[in-house]
């Protein structure tokens, strides 16, 4: 499966420690070799076509489109408030 990453998620899980970034990673490189998210540990479905990526407290959206995945935000971001 083909992972794209928004921007805006991009800047967000720089102010996350190191090891939730190599948690995300992890996660990450798994999506790109399954077809299906839910044989990713940490992934829940939300509704058909949308997904859920829980790592440590933090949700992740994920929305699949045939073999493309979307990362787009957090829903939930332990480490990042906005200004």
């Amino acid at each position: 499966m083909e992972i794209m990453l928004e921007e805006r998620f991009i800047e967000e899980l720089l102010f996350c420690p190191k090891g939730f970034q190599q948690d995300f990673r992890k996660i990450f490189q798994q999506l790109k070799t399954v077809d299906n998210p839910l044989e990713v540990k940490g992934i829940r479905k939300y509704k058909p076509g949308r997904y859920k990526i829980y790592i440590w407290k933090s949700r992740i959206s994920l929305k699949v489109k045939g073999y493309q995945g979307y990362i787009g935000m957090f829903l939930y971001n332990e480490f990042y408030t906005p200004e």
